[in-house]
């Protein structure tokens, strides 16, 4: 089949064209045509990119993947779609395919600094709605990616021209370009700036601005270490600007219930997690003098012991479990929850020949529980009642 006319190639900003349809073939899918125009505005899958979204002959484009040339458009053929041969009508949701042509011309502008400032290759790129992030072969600093970020807006504070084109084999073979792959023939070049100007050029198919302006903002945002390297996390544009909107809110909403300043926000936090932590231990030793009261009004017994803890914190119910079980002579067990819920729980044994390994099957049963642990303690989850779970500890004979 005849390669498609790429519209995207000759016009980056086109996003309504009119073609002809060469072919349409029903899919697995239920619904859903593979069509093939003689050209085409949608870019297809690739070079970390996702396909472009929009309608053909008003029937949604839910997928554009290209083979040998040819760009298939998968068609939800909601409406009786235009025959082989007629002429059918495309339009590109322009706003998402603008957003990616701001991250995407974006990236190039950070790969270009960092590669000729520190060497290191883009090896990794992926561009989604709203979502970007690119890999390098080498390791850099939260202060280094904050110069990187400097440099970049000002390229695009520079308006810069954007200029993507098929250079001959013979003009090929005397560029110096960034590229993923060793090519070597329809390769589409894409340079920003010109001249002595040149900031970046670079192997790429994708659609892109016309100049660097219309980018708008470049924003660095997380960064982790990856295999050896650095994977950062970015957005441009559009994407940004919702982005610092959302995070505007969060940090607004964030410092009216501290009742502090915005610029205050990170003092007023700390003075809240301090105030947290004073009440913590407030709480602490109240726990504390609970527990050594209610250790004191235990009674010893040869028997064994139930208790029910009401805090719910697991090293509050060992506390209690751990000086409890010196009252007993057989099973201690300390229970936390509710007869709807369930109940959490540890046992241990007040006497040392007891093997608590030995009696988990039964306990389970009893209790309806799940749980294991050693000779010495058994946690887990039960689903009996306070009054099963009672009358189990005072029936128990070992």
């Amino acid at each position: 089949m005849t390669p498609t006319r790429r519209l995207f190639d000759e016009n980056s900003h086109l996003f309504d064209f009119s073609a002809t349809v060469l072919s349409e073939e029903p899919t697995h899918i239920p619904g859903v045509l593979h069509v093939v125009l003689d050209a085409t505005a949608f870019f297809p899958e690739g070079g970390g990119q996702s396909p472009d979204t929009g309608v053909l002959g008003g029937c949604p484009v839910m997928d554009v993947q290209e083979k040998d040339g040819v760009i298939y458009h998968s068609v939800k053929a909601d409406a009786p779609f235009p025959a082989v041969g007629e002429t059918v009508e495309g339009h590109l949701d322009r706003e998402i395919r603008l957003r990616k042509m701001q991250n995407h011309s974006g990236e190039h502008i950070i790969s270009g600094i960092v590669h000729r400032l520190y060497g290191y290759t883009n090896v990794g790129f992926h561009l989604g709605n709203g979502d970007v992030t690119l890999d390098f072969d080498g390791v850099l600093t939260r202060e280094q990616l904050n110069a990187i970020e400097d440099e970049a807006n000002r390229i695009v504070a520079a308006c810069l021209p954007v200029k993507a084109y098929y250079p001959t084999p013979e003009v090929l073979a005397t560029l110096t370009y960034r590229a993923k792959l060793d090519l070597t023939e329809n390769v589409r070049m894409v340079e920003i700036g010109q001249g002595d100007g040149m900031m970046d050029r670079c192997a790429c198919c994708a659609p892109h601005v016309d100049n660097t302006g219309e980018i708008g903002l470049i924003k660095l945002l997380d960064f982790i270490h990856y295999k050896g390297g650095v994977r950062i996390h970015m957005l441009c544009g559009l994407d940004a600007l919702e982005d610092y909107r959302r995070r505007y809110t969060d940090v607004a909403l964030l410092a009216s219930r501290l009742s502090v300043k915005q610029n205050d926000l990170v003092a007023g936090f700390d003075r809240l997690t301090a105030e947290i932590e004073e009440k913590k231990q407030v709480i602490f030793d109240l726990r504390q003098t609970i527990l050594t009261m209610t250790l004191a009004a235990l009674p010893e017994t040869d028997g064994s012991l139930c208790l029910f803890e009401e805090t719910g914190d697991a090293n509050a119910m060992r506390r209690l479990l751990n000086e409890a079980v010196k009252k007993c002579k057989k099973l201690c067990g300390v229970f936390c929850g509710d007869d709807e819920n369930g109940y959490r729980y540890v046992i241990g044994r007040g006497d040392a020949s007891l093997d608590l390994k030995q009696y988990n099957r039964e306990i389970s049963a009893a209790l309806n529980a799940k749980g294991g642990g050693s000779s010495e303690m058994l946690q887990g989850r039960a689903s009996a009642t306070k009054e099963q779970i009672e009358a189990f500890f005072e029936n128990f004979s070992g």
